[in-house]
């Protein structure tokens, strides 16, 4: 390359470089990697074609020029150079939070930043490959808890807000990832709780994975979301009252500034809800809630909700299905329908229940009929009615008999001759007065008048 042409170049890239966003947002290459994105994004992605331009010593035009010249190989050494770059070199700017002045990127983020630029290119008809970049190690402080019933119950006992409280129960009881809280609308559960069906089914579609499928909602799921819709509509302090349509989303914004708008909830507000519950609740302590991965958050209970069921027994391809997983190839021809999904849901809820297991006491009669069963089988005399079976007909006899009426077997119970209690045969203690008991030779007379 001539100096003149370098030259030129130089100065386009600085000028470039120096732009301001919204004009760089504006240049023909950039223009496309934009379209259709939220303005974060945009903002996030402008920056960060700024910054490889910077890197590069070149603007985004001759960038687009130069890998279709060179080829894409050579693009490729370029990105993988200009991650090295981020890992090492890189000096995280003011709003780096805590890490505000250091150099190198974390490996995960420094991966974010590729991809935009893979995007870039990309959208400009040259597309990069696989690059392998190394696979970043997840610390131990970053391992999702698992959380069971009596977990959450904690979390929900120190929660405030009716939202967050449905939001939870949605995610530990459905297994709803962020993603698909945010989308439901009330037509999603609306035909469910006219039916007042328990669970409720959930017909969804799971963006990410780009696949339909089905989940259920239990019984307190569906009790706080009745609470929670019924206030929307009723109307409060703070909120007025709502005409719940179809297509109104079922999680709306609580912020201050959002609230009469009735928008959908924020995966941003959410997070910082639930990072305050589980600060409350234990969960976490004060250097956790820093943090961007809340270890005791929404991924948690979804995480919780497939680690539950598959401990109830849930086969491995129903868990998949309910959290909206991408079945193998031949898993997609033998999906279980909604009838056994459900079933199989319902005999695992109860380890999903926050509510405690009652146990139904039996009736008296069957107590009685249990208690005279075992002290028959133990040989113990029966002070309720005083009444045990003979152990070769197994009919009803009195612990005073010598001899059942029924088979005129002898029954083998002698008294203790301390307290004059029943005893068995053979027995060497009396189990009331702990008297030594000569019951052999009687033990010998009777088990040989049962052989006669």
């Amino acid at each position: 390359m001539n100096p003149l042409r370098a030259r030129e170049e130089h100065e386009k890239a600085t000028e470039a470089v120096e732009m301001d966003a919204r004009a760089f947002a504006e240049l023909k290459e950039v223009k496309p990697t934009l379209v259709g994105r939220g303005d974060k994004i945009r903002e996030n992605r402008v920056r960060l074609i700024q910054l490889y331009c910077r890197w590069s010593g070149l603007d985004p035009g001759t960038l687009i020029a130069e890998a279709r010249e060179t080829g894409v190989k050579k693009t490729e050494l370029s990105l993988k150079e200009f991650y090295d770059w981020l890992r090492t070199d890189y000096v995280i700017p003011e709003k780096g939070g805590r890490r505000k002045g250091e150099k190198g990127l974390a490996p995960r983020s420094a991966g974010r930043v590729i991809e935009d630029i893979r995007v870039f290119y990309k959208e400009n008809d040259v597309p990069i490959g696989t690059l392998h970049l190394p696979t970043p190690r997840k610390l131990k402080e970053n391992f999702r808890k698992f959380l069971s019933a009596q977990d959450v119950r904690r979390m929900m006992d120190v929660c405030e807000r009716l939202r967050d409280r449905a939001i939870m129960l949605c995610a530990f009881q459905g297994g709803l990832a962020m993603r698909e809280l945010i989308a439901l609308n009330y037509g999603d559960v609306a035909a469910g709780l006219e039916k007042r069906e328990v669970p409720v089914t959930l017909h969804l579609m799971r963006e990410k994975e780009g696949i339909e499928y089905y989940t259920f909602l239990g019984e307190d799921a569906v009790e706080i979301l009745k609470c929670y819709l019924k206030l929307r509509e009723r109307g409060s302090r703070y909120l007025d009252p709502e005409d719940l349509k179809n297509d109104s989303p079922l999680f709306i914004s609580e912020s201050n500034r959002r609230r009469k708008e009735r928008v959908r909830a924020y995966e941003s507000g959410i997070n910082r809800a639930m990072q305050t519950v589980a600060l409350k609740a234990g969960m976490i302590n004060e250097d956790e809630r820093g943090r961007t991965i809340n270890t005791a958050g929404i991924h948690a209970l979804r995480a919780s909700f497939s680690t539950i069921l598959r401990d109830q027994g849930v086969p491995p391809d129903y868990v998949e299905e309910m959290l909206g997983h991408r079945l193998p190839y031949d898993g997609a021809y033998m999906r279980p329908t909604v009838n056994r999904l459900k079933e199989a849901y319902k005999k695992a809820y109860p380890a999903l229940s926050l509510k405690p297991v009652v146990t139904k006491t039996p009736p008296k009669e069957e107590l009685d009929e249990r208690i005279k069963d075992y002290l028959a089988r133990a040989g113990i005399p029966n002070h309720i009615g005083g009444v045990y079976k003979c152990p070769v007909c197994s009919r009803d006899i009195d612990q005073n008999w010598n001899v059942c009426p029924h088979c005129g077997s002898d029954i083998g119970i002698t008294k203790c001759p301390k307290c004059n209690s029943s005893t068995s045969a053979s027995w060497q203690f009396c189990p009331y007065c702990k008297t030594k008991l000569n019951n052999q030779k009687c033990l010998h007379d009777w088990m040989t008048r049962r052989r006669t």
